[in-house]
C-alpha cells in the first residue's frame, strides 16, 4: 500500500534555507526550508551568511544561510523541531562562522499534516522552478510572529532584501508562512512525464494519448499508476487508469475527448509523486496581427494643485487581420464555451458577493448593517465622510459587545452637518455619540481622523479579516448607482489600511486642537 510519508529514502543531499532576524543577541526564525535533492543530481553549494542591517544605527540584522548537508541529517534536525525541541543553526563544517549552533527562537508548532505524513503539491511560491511537484509537511507557528518583528520586516527595504534572497514574498503575498518551516521531497524516481496526441485515435476511442515517463538514473517505472481525469464543461468523467509495469509508456483510449485533463502518479511505497489539477486542453491558436496608423498627440492642461500640463501620444491601429492554427471551432461549439465562461463569471461574482444597488438605499443599508453584525471580533470601517450620523445608523449594528469597532474619517466629515450646526462641524457631535451610546459596551469604539485631504479616497469595510470595497459613502449608500464587492485578497488592503490608521489622529486629540484653534482664529477652522 502506498504511504505519503517522507523519510530520506531516494535523496542523498538536502538543502537548507533559512532566514532569521537577529535583535543584537537574540535570533529569531523568519523561514525555513528543506530542499531534498535525488539521488543523481550533482553536489549542491551552500552559501556563506547573507547580512543586512535591517534598522539603522542598531543591532538589528536579517541573515540568510544555505546549508548543504546529507538528506538524513537535515530531516532528523527538522524531526527534532517538530518534536519541540530547540532549534539551532545548523554547523557547516567546510564554512565555520560566528553564530553556528545558536538557537532560533519560535514558538511551538502545528504540524501540518501529522509527521511524517506529507501532502503533494505544485503550487508553493517558494519551491524551485525545477521542481515540478513535491510531497511536502509543514511546521507552522502556532503563534504569529511578535508585531515588533512584522514592522521591522514590512520596511520596504527589509521586504525587497527578504525577497532577494528567498524568491518569493514572505511580507506580503505570503505572510501565512513567516515563522513557519517545511520540507519539499520532490519525486525521487521520475524527472517528466510526457505526451504525444495520436491521430486517428485507435478504434472505438474518441481521444488516443500515449504518455511516456522519463525515469531517474538508476530508477524503474514499475510500481507507478497513472490516472488520467477529464473534466468536461459540464461535469466529469470516469476516471482512465494505468499501472507500469516494465514498459515506460501508456497508450491510453479516451471514450470522450478530453477537454479538461488532470493528473496524478502514485507510486507502491511513496504515495502520491505527481498532481496537476485540471487544465484546458489548447488545441488551437488565435493569431491577430494588426497594422499601426497615425500616431495622436493629446495635450492636457496644467491643473491646480501642483499639477503640470502634459503630452502623451498614441497610435491609432488599422487593418486587423486573424488566423487560427489548429482546430476550429464549431459554432456549436463555440456557444457552449461561452455559456461556461458566463456561469464562470456569474459564480466568480457571487463568490465577491458583487452587489449592485441604485436607488435602494434601504437595502444598501441593511447589507452593510448585516455584515457589521455578523463580527465576533474587529470591525473597521473607512470613510473620510463618517461623522456623529453614520456612527448612530451603522456602528450599533454591532451584535456583541466585545466587538473592537473602529472608525477611519476625515475633516471632510466636519466641515457642516445637515443643520449647519456647529456642534458637528467640530466633531464634538461624534464625540459625544461615543462617549454616551456606548457606555456599557465592554470594548469602547475608536475613532482616528485623516487630513483636510485625506490619503484614502474609496471606502472599505473590514470585518474579521474580510474587506468590502464601496465606492459610494456610507452617508449616500445606495442613493446613486454603486457596487459593494468583497475583495479576493484582503490581507494586503488590510496591511495598507492600518498604516492609514496609524498615522491618522485619534478624535479627541483632533476635537481638542481645533477647539483650540477656533478660539484663536474662527477662520481657520475649516482647514485642520
Amino acid at each position: 500500500m502506498a504511504h505519503n510519508v517522507i523519510d530520506s529514502t531516494g535523496y542523498r543531499q538536502a538543502v537548507v534555507h533559512l532566514a532569521w532576524l537577529r535583535d543584537d543577541q537574540v535570533r529569531h526564525l523568519l523561514f525555513g526550508m528543506i530542499e531534498l535533492r535525488p539521488t543523481e543530481f550533482p553536489d549542491a553549494i551552500g552559501c556563506l551568511p547573507q547580512n543586512y542591517r535591517a534598522k539603522k544605527k542598531s543591532r538589528t540584522y536579517l541573515h540568510y544561510r544555505r546549508y548543504v548537508m546529507p538528506a538524513g541529517d537535515a530531516i532528523e534536525w527538522y524531526n527534532d523541531a517538530a518534536n519541540g525541541n530547540l532549534i539551532t543553526l545548523p554547523c557547516d563544517p567546510t564554512n565555520p562562522t560566528p553564530g553556528d549552533g545558536s538557537t532560533l527562537t519560535s514558538g511551538d508548532f502545528v504540524l501540518e499534516p501529522p509527521w511524517p505524513q506529507a501532502v503533494t503539491s505544485n503550487e508553493l511560491p517558494f519551491a524551485p522552478d525545477w521542481m515540478d511537484g513535491a510531497r511536502t509537511h509543514f511546521l507552522f507557528p502556532q503563534e504569529p510572529l511578535p508585531r515588533e518583528i512584522v514592522a521591522i520586516i514590512q520596511s520596504a527595504n527589509n521586504q525587497t532584501k527578504l525577497k532577494e534572497w528567498l524568491m518569493f514574498d514572505l511580507v506580503d503575498l505570503y505572510r501565512d508562512f513567516q515563522g513557519a518551516m517545511c520540507v519539499l521531497a520532490p519525486n525521487p524516481v521520475f524527472r517528466s512525464l510526457e505526451k504525444s496526441h495520436i491521430d486517428p485515435p485507435n478504434t472505438n476511442s474518441a481521444e488516443t494519448v500515449a504518455y511516456k515517463i522519463i525515469a531517474r538514473h538508476g530508477q524503474v517505472v514499475t510500481g507507478l499508476s497513472l490516472e488520467i481525469v477529464n473534466e468536461h464543461r459540464w461535469g466529469r468523467t470516469l476516471p482512465v487508469t494505468h499501472r507500469f509495469d516494465n514498459a515506460a509508456i501508456a497508450v491510453l483510449n479516451f471514450p470522450i475527448r478530453l477537454y479538461t485533463e488532470g493528473r496524478s502518479i502514485t507510486h507502491s511505497e511513496y504515495g502520491l509523486l505527481y498532481w496537476h489539477r485540471p487544465y484546458p486542453l489548447a488545441r488551437s491558436i488565435r493569431l491577430s496581427v494588426q497594422t499601426t496608423g497615425r500616431r495622436k498627440q493629446i495635450t492636457v492642461p496644467a491643473r491646480s494643485r501642483g499639477r503640470p500640463a502634459e503630452k502623451y501620444e498614441v497610435s491609432e491601429l488599422v487593418d486587423e487581420t486573424e488566423s487560427v492554427i489548429g482546430e476550429s471551432s464549431s459554432d456549436l461549439m463555440s456557444r457552449i464555451a461561452e455559456a461556461q465562461s458566463r456561469r464562470s463569471r456569474r459564480q466568480s461574482a457571487k463568490d465577491q458577493e458583487q452587489e449592485w444597488f441604485y436607488e435602494t438605499p434601504r437595502e444598501a443599508i441593511q447589507y452593510v448593517r448585516h455584515r457589521i453584525g455578523s463580527a465576533h471580533d474587529l470591525v473597521l470601517i473607512v470613510d473620510p465622510y463618517f461623522a456623529g450620523r453614520e456612527l448612530l445608523a451603522f456602528g450599533h449594528a454591532i451584535r456583541r459587545s466585545d466587538v473592537h469597532l473602529r472608525i477611519l474619517s476625515s475633516t471632510a466629515a466636519f466641515r457642516k452637518s445637515d443643520c449647519g450646526a456647529v456642534l458637528a462641524g467640530s466633531g464634538s457631535e461624534l464625540q459625544q455619540i461615543l462617549d454616551t451610546t456606548f457606555s456599557d459596551y465592554s470594548v469602547k469604539p475608536e475613532v482616528r481622523i485623516l487630513g483636510d485631504r485625506p490619503a484614502v479616497h474609496d471606502r472599505f469595510l473590514v470585518v474579521d479579516g474580510n474587506v468590502w470595497f464601496s465606492g459610494n459613502s456610507l452617508n449616500t449608500i445606495g442613493e446613486r448607482a454603486g457596487m459593494i464587492v468583497r475583495l479576493p485578497d484582503p490581507e494586503p488592503v488590510i496591511s495598507r489600511l492600518e498604516g492609514f490608521w496609524s498615522q491618522a489622529r485619534t478624535l479627541a486629540d483632533w476635537v481638542k486642537d481645533r477647539a483650540a484653534r477656533t478660539e484663536l482664529s474662527p477662520e481657520s477652522s475649516q482647514g485642520i
